[in-house]
C-alpha cells in the first residue's frame, strides 16, 4: 500500500513539474524575444547610434566571429576555471566554519565579531590588496573569489546549523544519537535549505567578483575580453562578453536547480507542491 501511494505521489508530482515548468518555459522564451525585438528595432531606429548600442544581429555575428577564432572559448574556458575553483574553496571554508561555529559557542564567541567585521567590507574593496599581495596572476583572482564566496555560505551554514529544531535534537538524543551521527543525520539535513540558499547565492557573487579581478589584470578571461573591447572601441564585442556573462550565471543557477531536483527530489517536490497551491 506504501509503494503504491509513493508512486501516485511521484507521478503526480512529475505531472505538475512538467506542466509549471513548461509554463515558465514558453513564457520566458516569450519575454526574451519581445527584448530581442525591441532592441533590435531601437538600434535601428536611428535614435541611437548603432555604434554605441549595436543590433543583437550584429552582436550574434561578433561572437559566431569570436567562436570561430577561438578567442571565445578561451576567454569562457579561462574564467570557469578561475570562478569554480575560487567558489569550491570559499563554499567548503563557509560550509566547515559556519557549522563549526554553530555547534561550539566558544568557537564563536572567539571568531564571530573578527567575522563579522570582515562581511561588512564589501569583497571588492579587496581587489587593489589582493593584487599587491598575490600580483595580477590566477592566485590573486582565486582569493578574491574565495573571499566573496565565503561569506553568504558561512552565514546561512550557521544560521541553518544552529536552528535545528529542538525537539528534534532531543528526541535524536533519546535514541542514542550523540557527536558525529547527531551532526550527520539530524542537524545537516535540517540545515540543508539554508545551505543551498547560501550556495545559490555564491553563484552570483563568484561572477561578480571573476569580472571584477579580471578587469584589474588578466590575460584571458571574459572581463578581460570587456576591458580590451573598451579599449579598442569594440562595443559590440563588450556586449558579446555581457551576454556571455549572463548565459553563464543562468547556466549555473540552471545546473544547480537540475542537480537539486535529480539527487534530491523531495526538494523539487516541495517546491512544485508550494506553486502548484499558489
Amino acid at each position: 500500500m506504501n509503494t503504491i501511494a509513493l508512486n501516485t505521489l511521484k507521478a503526480r508530482t512529475q505531472t505538475l513539474n512538467k506542466r509549471i515548468f513548461g509554463e515558465n518555459t514558453q513564457l520566458g522564451a516569450l519575454g526574451l524575444l519581445a527584448f530581442v525585438l525591441l532592441w533590435e528595432s531601437v538600434s535601428r531606429s536611428g535614435w541611437i547610434n548603432p555604434v554605441m548600442l549595436p543590433a543583437p544581429s550584429v552582436v550574434v555575428r561578433s561572437a559566431v566571429d569570436l567562436i570561430a577564432s577561438g578567442e571565445l572559448i578561451r576567454h569562457v574556458l579561462s574564467s570557469l576555471w578561475r570562478a569554480f575553483l575560487g567558489f569550491a574553496i570559499g563554499s567548503l571554508l563557509g560550509l566547515l566554519l559556519g557549522v563549526a561555529m554553530a555547534r561550539l559557542p566558544r568557537l564563536h564567541g572567539f571568531l564571530n565579531p573578527l567575522v563579522q567585521i570582515f562581511r561588512a567590507i564589501p569583497s571588492l574593496a579587496f581587489v587593489p590588496l589582493a593584487i599587491f599581495w598575490f600580483g595580477i596572476g590566477e592566485i590573486s583572482k582565486i582569493v578574491l573569489i574565495a573571499f566573496g564566496v565565503f561569506f553568504p555560505v558561512w552565514v546561512n551554514s550557521y544560521l541553518g546549523t544552529r536552528d535545528t529544531n529542538p525537539l528534534f535534537i532531543r528526541a535524536a538524543a533519546s535514541l542514542g544519537a550523540r557527536g558525529w551521527r547527531m551532526l550527520i543525520f539530524l542537524i545537516m539535513p535540517s540545515a540543508f535549505p539554508f545551505i543551498i540558499a547560501g550556495v545559490r547565492i555564491a553563484l552570483g557573487s563568484a561572477l561578480v567578483l571573476l569580472v571584477a579581478s579580471e578587469l584589474t589584470g588578466a590575460q584571458f578571461g571574459v572581463g578581460y575580453l570587456i576591458q580590451l573591447s573598451q579599449q579598442v572601441f569594440r562595443v559590440d564585442h563588450m556586449f558579446v562578453g555581457l551576454i556571455t556573462l549572463g548565459l553563464l550565471g543562468f547556466l549555473f543557477d540552471y545546473a544547480f536547480v537540475c542537480g537539486l531536483r535529480k539527487f534530491l527530489p523531495w526538494y523539487g517536490a516541495e517546491n512544485s507542491h508550494a506553486a502548484g497551491t499558489h
